[in-house]
């Protein structure tokens, strides 16, 4: 049994080498509209533009201009009027979740079992990570927290991939759940920095997603902080695959820290249920 243990682990450690290499991150608006945000010289209707290449972009960031959370008194009809309403940074938020949202689907009904509940936690992450910050009185990194959110546990995206590939190109190779649930718990961490810096994403991200389980964190860190919360608030809720719902979450030493009380925890709880129930 050791054996047959090690030799599958090389394997996913071999498919993910080559794994990470399929798995692009943005597709092709998403790096344009990167470029004209970080250009000073762009105006509203350089990104209006190119959101207007999109059907389906332009299409949700109409609806969610006209949504209960961000809805104005008037009705917005124009890319250029969800841009002034929603902002850039949230614009391309939504973008870049809608991309990921596509990598999380599977033929093979195993693994898209296990990629439905790590996009559902991947979002409520982002979402509730977003509101956290706002709420304790950092909306600065409030978008950060977002993609912080959305990329945490990009390693297991990864690994499932590379699970699916196993499982298609070795019929007669069998991974249980216990197995499944061990490489994605064991490796994750070190698979996602790694898929992170392939990808070129901002180091501020890269280091949520290699410290968020780490033990010893600096507790002067705000992002990373919100972060670990919301994951940990996510398994309390069961909207992971590591669901812990015994988990008192207000005795979490980065609760204490940011001085979060229990009536706050309550609502990120429902900011979490909402953001699985609403689209983007």
């Amino acid at each position: 049994m050791q054996e047959k243990t090690t030799s599958l682990l090389d394997m996913v450690k071999e498919y993910a080498a080559s794994e990470m290499m399929n798995l692009p991150v943005f597709p092709e608006v998403a790096r344009e509209l990167s470029r004209k945000i970080a250009d000073d010289n762009s105006s509203v209707n350089d990104i209006a533009a190119i959101i207007a290449k999109d059907q389906t972009l332009a299409g949700q960031m109409l609806k969610l201009a006209n949504s209960a959370f961000f809805a104005g008194l008037n009705k917005v009809r124009t890319i250029r009027e969800a841009i002034m309403r929603l902002g850039v940074n949230q614009i391309y938020n939504c973008l870049v979740a809608s991309s990921q949202g596509d990598f999380y689907n599977s033929h093979d009904l195993l693994i898209a079992g296990y990629l439905q509940v790590l996009w559902k936690h991947a979002l409520a992450t982002a979402k509730g990570a977003q509101w956290l910050l706002h709420k304790t009185g950092y909306p600065e990194l409030a978008d950060e927290g977002f993609l912080a959110g959305l990329f945490h546990d990009i390693g297991k995206l990864l690994l499932l991939r590379v699970l699916q590939s196993i499982r298609s190109e070795n019929p007669g190779i069998a991974l249980p759940e216990p197995f499944i649930l061990e490489i994605l718990d064991s490796m994750h961490v070190e698979q996602g920095y790694t898929l992170m810096n392939e990808w070129n994403i901002p180091q501020v991200y890269c280091d949520v997603t290699k410290r968020h389980h780490e033990e010893d964190f600096q507790s002067t860190d705000s992002l990373l902080m919100a972060v670990r919360i919301v994951n940990n608030v996510c398994a309390k809720a069961s909207v992971s695959l590591k669901p812990n719902p015994s988990l008192v979450t207000a005795t979490l030493p980065e609760v204490y820290a940011m001085s979060i009380k229990e009536i706050e925890l309550a609502e990120l709880e429902v900011v979490i249920e909402d953001a699985l129930d609403a689209e983007l």
